[in-house]
C-alpha cells in the first residue's frame, strides 16, 4: 500500500518503486525544547527505498485530518533529522556511505475544506524584514489533498488505498459511498486506516464482521450502507409527513374560511345554510361536512 502511495502521488503511476524494495526506517528523532528537556518528534510512517545495500531515498507519510499551519516547521524538523543521522553515520561509515534525499508527503483527509495551511516555509512567517527575503530559505512540504484527486488518479491506485481514496472523492462529490467492488488484500490495516482517518467507528464493526476475509469491499459495507439508506428514507418520510401535515392546515384553513362565509350569508342575506352553501357552490357530497360545523 505504500509502494503504490508513492508510485500514484509522486511517480505519475510507473510501478517503479516495488514494495520489497521499502525497508521499515527508523520514524523518532531527539531535540531539546525550550527547557532543554529532551523530547521525541515521531513521524507517522517512514520507509528507505533501497535496490541491494543502495539507499536510494527516504519516504515519509503524514495522515492529517485536519489543517496543521506549522506544517511546515514540523516537517523541515523530520528530515534534517534525517539528514543530520546520515552525517552521524557517514563519520562512521567511512567515504563509502552516500547521501540520499528524505521526501515528505502530507495526505490530507479532509472531504468538505480544502487545505489552507501554509505549504512553504516562508508562509508562516507573518512578516519578513524588508531587505531580508531574498536571503530566507525556503522550504517546500507535498501535500495531497485525497478528496480532490483527480478521477485519472485514482484509477492508478492498486492496493487496498483505492477503497480509501474512492471514498474521500464520493463524500466530496455526493456526501454518500457507494463502495466500489474488489477484493482487499490487507484487511485489518485497511480498516484501521478506515477508522483513524474518518472517525466512524463502523469501520472496526465491519472489519470484526468481515472475519479476517473479504472477497468483495461492497459486500463487507453492507451494513454501513444499510444504516445511511435508512436514515435517507427516515428523512423522506419526516418530509413527506411535514408535506402532508402543512397541506391539512391549508385544507383546514379553506375550511374555516367557506364556514365563516355560510355563517355572513345566513346572518346577512337571512338564508338558511343550503341557500348559502348553493350560493358558494359548494358540492352536496360536502355540504354536509360543513353543515356538522354550523
Amino acid at each position: 500500500m505504500f509502494a503504490d502511495i508513492v508510485n500514484v502521488l509522486l511517480l505519475d503511476g510507473k510501478p517503479l518503486i516495488l514494495p520489497k524494495e521499502l525497508k521499515p526506517a527508523k520514524k523518532d528523532s531527539i531535540y531539546k525544547d525550550k527547557d532543554l528537556k529532551i523530547r521525541m518528534q515521531e513521524r507517522d510512517v517512514a520507509k528507505v527505498w533501497t535496490q541491494g545495500n543502495i539507499r536510494l531515498a527516504l519516504f515519509g507519510l503524514e495522515d492529517q485530518t485536519v489543517v496543521d499551519y506549522d506544517m511546515p516547521l514540523r516537517i523541515i524538523g523530520y528530515d534534517s533529522a534525517v539528514y543530520r543521522a546520515m552525517l552521524l553515520e557517514r563519520d562512521k561509515s567511512g567515504a563509502e556511505f552516500s547521501l540520499y534525499p528524505a521526501i515528505t508527503m502530507i495526505l490530507h483527509f479532509d472531504y468538505e475544506k480544502h487545505w489552507t495551511g501554509p505549504r512553504t516555509l516562508k508562509e508562516c512567517f507573518k512578516n519578513i524584514p524588508a531587505g531580508l527575503e531574498p536571503y530566507v530559505s525556503d522550504y517546500k512540504i507535498n501535500v495531497f489533498e485525497i478528496a480532490w484527486l483527480p478521477d485519472e488518479t485514482l484509477a492508478k491506485f492498486k492496493s487496498d488505498f483505492r477503497y480509501v481514496a474512492d471514498y474521500y472523492s464520493q463524500m466530496r462529490k455526493q456526501g454518500k459511498w457507494q463502495p466500489m467492488p474488489g477484493k482487499v488484500k490487507h484487511i485489518k490495516e485497511l480498516f484501521d486506516l478506515f477508522n483513524v482517518v474518518t472517525k466512524d467507528n463502523r469501520f472496526i464493526e465491519m472489519y470484526q464482521n468481515s472475519k479476517g476475509e473479504v472477497s468483495d469491499m461492497s459486500c463487507v459495507a453492507l451494513d454501513y450502507l444499510r444504516e445511511d439508506l435508512r436514515a435517507d428514507v427516515e428523512k423522506e418520510v419526516r418530509a413527506e409527513v411535514e408535506k402532508e401535515v402543512r397541506a391539512k392546515e391549508r385544507n383546514e384553513g379553506k375550511k374555516l374560511t367557506t364556514l365563516n362565509h355560510i355563517r355572513n350569508l345566513m346572518n346577512t342575506a337571512k338564508w338558511t345554510a343550503k341557500q348559502a352553501m348553493d350560493a358558494l357552490l359548494i358540492p352536496k357530497e360536502e355540504q354536509n361536512k360543513y353543515m356538522e360545523r354550523l
